[in-house]
């Protein structure tokens, strides 16, 4: 129904066009300015108005194991789970500009080696596990990110996204991103924060 309802509105508003970035959000290309507002209101009504575009609950995920015979492990759920941990848009607002990709396979189509947290899941006998990069970068400056210790199981993840969040919210400078704080600070506050000191001693 929503889908139905968005084709309606590129009609309306525009010359009947969608397209998907590779940020998995649609872009509703050729809409006049003056119409933006009116064209806002009618997303809004569909629930499909959330201004979190490059914040945390943006979330880039690939289909994961749910759909893709490749993968390893489940991305959607993973996806849902941390994005539940960020509702409040104001929250998402303080944290700024974040990048966050969840793989669940080593064939990266999520590209998560480039994200600032980057997710991917693996499989260790039956079970789903949950690796963590951060300081990814997939911009001019292109990096990639750095495994930060031991993977997680699919129920410790979110909280360990959250707990990463919390330290960059601590460490961070007047209008310093994560990225920004990350590479000034390094990975060693994050891994006595998942970790605990001893084990971030040991991983480091």
């Amino acid at each position: 129904d929503q889908m139905d309802a968005v084709a309606a509105l590129s009609e309306k508003f525009g010359f009947g066009e969608i397209r998907v970035s590779y940020k998995q959000n649609l872009i509703l290309p050729d809409v006049p300015k003056s119409e933006l507002p009116a064209l806002w209101r009618a997303l809004d009504e569909l629930d499909l108005a959330t201004a979190n575009a490059g914040r945390i609950s943006d979330i880039i995920a690939c289909p994961g194991l749910d759909y893709c015979n490749l993968a390893n492990a489940r991305s959607i759920p993973i996806a849902q789970r941390i994005s539940e941990r960020f509702t409040d848009l104001a929250r998402e607002m303080d944290i700024g500009e974040i990048s966050l990709n969840i793989s669940g396979c080593i064939n990266a189509c999520a590209h998560h080696h480039v994200a600032n947290i980057g997710v991917l899941g693996v499989n260790k006998g039956g079970t789903e596990y949950y690796q963590v990069t951060l300081g990814g970068v997939a911009d001019e400056n292109a990096r990639v990110g750095a495994i930060i210790g031991p993977a997680f199981d699919e129920w410790q993840i979110a909280g360990a996204v959250e707990d990463i969040v919390d330290v960059y919210l601590r460490q961070r400078q007047t209008n310093e991103k994560f990225i920004e704080t990350y590479q000034r600070v390094g990975p060693q506050p994050f891994k006595e924060k998942l970790y605990g000191t001893d084990q971030a001693r040991q991983t480091s």
